[in-house]
């Protein structure tokens, strides 16, 4: 069994490939040969059923739990194959039952109760499917730092909501940001659990757990990757954890970074405006 991949394998039970009754009338008649009744089975794993044969690191031993009789147990679905058409259709049964290492398989007779079913669970791929929003960055002033000082970039993140049907049930997503990674598009970048916030009065050189400093002048894409932590109901039932954080990315902000220059002068710029420093600062 190669554990990197569904597993499909046909099986004919006693319970569908039944011998026709024989019947002996003298000796010299040969007994009657036993009858295909064209009906066979496969089975796959409860996992991977519609996710493309990909084991899911997170899905399959929640899945597989339920099989605990013995170790390494597999829960398997059983689909009925009928040979009698061309091309031969496969049906799903809705039965299940698990598979051990070392021990025949025979799918589960027909009549027989069907075992509890599997968990429903939402995995990250899944979380990832929801339009999360990403946060904002903004920066403090608008868009504008200086070399060396410190430039204050905080996010605006929110927790949010979402509701949807999946594998039949109604299902209550909350994702709530947990981590922030920031690039600051200079080959520098940091991770932070707080989105940082505004500071009162002068922005200029005001570190935050957030800020930053730019070493050189010139204009920066600076990007922003929220974490978000997710946690999910299935219809109506406890929260319960998503295994991972989702990824959402933010649009790029751009930052203009300038430099300063310091001079004693005897006027301000109401009294003399092409002063130095009262004309547009350079780079």
């Amino acid at each position: 069994m190669n554990a990197g991949n569904t597993i499909r394998s046909t099986i004919r039970p006693a319970t569908k490939a039944l011998a026709r009754p024989q019947v002996l009338l003298d000796a010299a008649q040969p007994a009657a040969l036993p009858q295909d009744d064209g009906i066979s089975y496969v089975y796959e794993r409860a996992c991977t059923a519609g996710d493309q044969n990909a084991l899911d690191p997170v899905t399959c031993p929640q899945m597989n739990a339920q099989c605990d009789a013995q170790d390494d147990g597999i829960l398997v679905n059983w689909i009925e194959v009928n040979n009698n058409v061309q091309p031969a259709t496969q049906t799903p049964t809705g039965r299940s039952s698990c598979m051990y290492p070392g021990e025949p398989l025979e799918p589960p007779v027909e009549g027989a109760a069907a075992p509890e079913e599997a968990p429903i669970v939402i995995t990250l791929a899944e979380f990832q499917k929801q339009p999360v929003l990403a946060s904002v960055i903004i920066s403090q002033p608008s868009n504008f730092g200086l070399r060396n000082a410190h430039s204050n970039i905080y996010a605006e993140a929110r927790e949010q909501e979402f509701t949807f049907e999946f594998q039949d049930a109604t299902i209550v997503l909350k994702a709530r940001p947990v981590a922030y990674q920031w690039n600051y598009g200079d080959g520098t970048s940091a991770t932070t659990t707080t989105p940082g916030g505004p500071v009162q009065g002068d922005a200029f050189d005001t570190e935050t757990p957030t800020s930053h400093q730019y070493a050189q002048t010139g204009d920066f894409n600076l990007t922003l990757t929220t974490f978000f932590a997710g946690d999910y109901s299935v219809d109506g039932g406890p929260f319960q954890p998503v295994a991972g954080e989702a990824a959402v990315v933010s649009v790029p902000h751009l930052m203009s970074i300038w430099r300063t220059q310091g001079h004693n002068v005897s006027q301000n710029c109401i009294e003399n405006p092409t002063g130095i420093g009262c004309e547009a600062p350079t780079r």
